[in-house]
């Protein structure tokens, strides 16, 4: 098993709730481009609004270098509720069917390790050495713990459809894995011999190039609680106090920008809920750009 230069991050957790991890669920940290390592380091360890830490066991920073956030048998809290249907297919050896269609309604943080890099995950540039040292921790963990990179690392935007991360393409990486795991055998092929009409389906999606988008992905639903660099985005469009927390004076904020967009729109339009959630519909309404995350200011941590 190739060594994988791993950093014990300062107040590292030894103890707590254990896991038995199947799989890998891969993250950005939706932190601010501003904000520090070290202080989003802490904040991952600890935790935020009402999700207690450790919320990954390894954050990796832009330049390459792995944090251990916990011992690797403690369970952190990173993935949130998902699909059952994902779950079985981690366990199961399935291969990855791309983004999940529902957001669905089971926890199972226990049965995957958290990987995630320090991103904003609105565009921020991912440099290779980061990149780099996520394909590498994952194939660090499918050789000890035997997990298939085409069936057990999976992107959250995989496990629910609340989430989007991480921005790059899942396909690529899990062949990255396939290509620095040295000790489970004959990986790339151990769905194909059991399924051999699936390999050019299997094939596709690896490789498949995704269009171009020309505005913000959605990063998810955010809503009172919510405390994200996207939340910030949302703020700035509708006029409240750009400080990356969602309270109760934004969601009113939104309410009256939904309120108001429904006015000016046509009667045979689809109107947006005014309920003073950002989802799908009223992020695509915002029309935010890449751009509009230079306007942003200092970070929320």
């Amino acid at each position: 098993m190739p060594s994988v230069p791993i950093k014990d991050a300062p107040n590292k957790i030894y103890s707590g709730k254990t896991n038995n991890a199947r799989g890998i669920v891969v993250h950005h940290t939706a932190s601010s481009k501003k904000s520090k390592d070290e202080n989003v380091i802490q904040m991952c360890i600890r935790g935020v609004n009402k999700v207690p830490g450790p919320l990954y066991n390894f954050l990796i920073s832009g330049d390459g270098t792995i944090w251990a956030l916990t011992a690797e048998n403690i369970k952190a809290n990173h993935a949130g509720r998902g699909n059952q249907s994902v779950l079985s297919d981690v366990m199961n050896g399935v291969p990855v069917k791309g983004k999940a269609k529902t957001a669905g309604t089971i926890s199972a943080n226990s049965r995957f390790f958290g990987v995630s890099i320090i991103n904003d995950g609105l565009g921020q540039e991912i440099p290779s050495p980061q990149y780099d040292a996520c394909v590498a921790v994952c194939a660090y963990l499918c050789d000890k713990y035997g997990i298939n990179p085409l069936s057990g690392v999976i992107g959250h935007s995989e496990w629910t459809s609340r989430k989007v991360d991480p921005t790059f393409d899942m396909g690529q990486f899990r062949q990255a894995v396939v290509s620095r795991t040295s000790e489970v055998p004959e990986v790339a092929r151990l769905i194909i011999a059991e399924k051999p009409d699936e390999e050019p389906a299997l094939v596709a999606a690896l490789t498949a190039e995704k269009p171009p988008e020309t505005n913000m992905r959605f990063p998810g639903t955010m809503r009172r609680g919510s405390r994200s660099q996207s939340v910030k985005l949302v703020q700035r469009r509708v006029g409240a106090k750009a400080d990356g927390i969602y309270g109760r004076g934004t969601a009113r904020k939104v309410k009256n920008w939904q309120r108001n967009y429904n006015r000016q729109r046509a009667v045979t339009t689809n109107p947006l809920s005014v309920d003073g959630v950002v989802g799908p519909m009223t992020w695509k309404a915002m029309d935010l750009f890449p751009k509009d995350v230079e306007e942003t200011t200092a970070g929320f941590f």
